[in-house]
């Protein structure tokens, strides 16, 4: 009773939840390479006092970049025109949990077009034209926690943290870059493992899929075949910028189940 007088109250104080609108760059974006966007979806437009507040923060920091926000009626939209033909795109419809959808949506967006993409209750204290140089095709960084498959003795003198694993809710490429042709393939090759299993915990389940292990196995994969510096690489957690939760973004989830709580469930069809 107390606790849920309390989560009342905390909700009520954020409420109410405020649209966010799409934002245009005011300055110069000097990379030739990585489109001057950052791409970020959820599952509609609206979002409470202290995120909206934060997610504007992280806008005020990086001038030079457009904000665009999918909803899912956006997104949905977008892989169909763009990707009907390919079977990522049977995939993504057959996703039963949202973050999947969003996992998929951002490979084949910025595959198709180039740019960065944030997860909406992540953010970065340094602005990111900061970790790149003029001729940068990729900006990627690493998770704090080792990845549980030992790397390729090869990848100790190409990846920065070859034993950690890549994290996937901050990321830009440069269109068409050949990490993400890998990762769309890799889940539509490994698509079988998964398709129909009921999960004891649908979550861990998503992350081996879609997620950062199976993002950790394409990057290690790329860099196996080549060393390549226009990669940047920025450390864990942007050499300590990256900000996991924005302040305030658990209000989202007022309107929107948290998909971690599921259990004994089958993460695609």
């Amino acid at each position: 009773m107390i606790r849920a007088t309390f989560n009342k109250l905390r909700i009520y104080k954020e409420l109410p939840m405020q649209q966010l609108l799409d934002s245009a760059a005011t300055q110069k974006f000097e990379n030739q390479l990585i489109a001057p966007v950052v791409y970020q979806t959820w599952e509609d437009r609206y979002f409470g006092k202290t995120h909206l507040k934060e997610i504007e923060g992280f806008r005020a920091l990086n001038p030079n970049l457009d904000f665009k926000l999918f909803d899912k009626v956006q997104r949905e939209a977008y892989m169909r025109e763009y990707w009907s033909e390919h079977p990522i795109f049977s995939i993504y419809m057959h996703s039963q949990f949202g973050p999947m959808k969003a996992d998929i949506f951002r490979y084949c967006l910025l595959f198709e077009r180039g740019g960065f993409y944030f997860d909406i209750s992540k953010g970065c204290s340094a602005a990111l034209s900061t970790f790149l140089n003029s001729d940068s095709t990729a900006l990627i960084s690493f998770e704090s926690h080792d990845c549980f498959i030992p790397p390729n003795p090869i990848l100790a003198d190409r990846m920065q943290h070859a034993d950690k694993q890549v994290l996937q809710w901050g990321m830009g490429f440069a269109k068409g870059h050949p990490i993400l042709l890998r990762m769309i393939e890799n889940i539509c090759l490994h698509y079988t493992l998964f398709k129909n299993i009921i999960f004891t915990n649908p979550k861990n389940a998503i992350v081996r899929f879609t997620g950062p292990g199976m993002f950790t196995k394409s990057v290690r994969e790329y860099f196996e075949a080549q060393a390549d510096d226009s990669v940047i690489q920025a450390g864990i957690d942007f050499n300590g910028a990256g900000i996991f939760a924005l302040e305030g973004s658990w209000a989202r989830y007022s309107s929107v189940p948290f998909y971690g709580e599921s259990k004994h469930q089958p993460i695609v069809l």
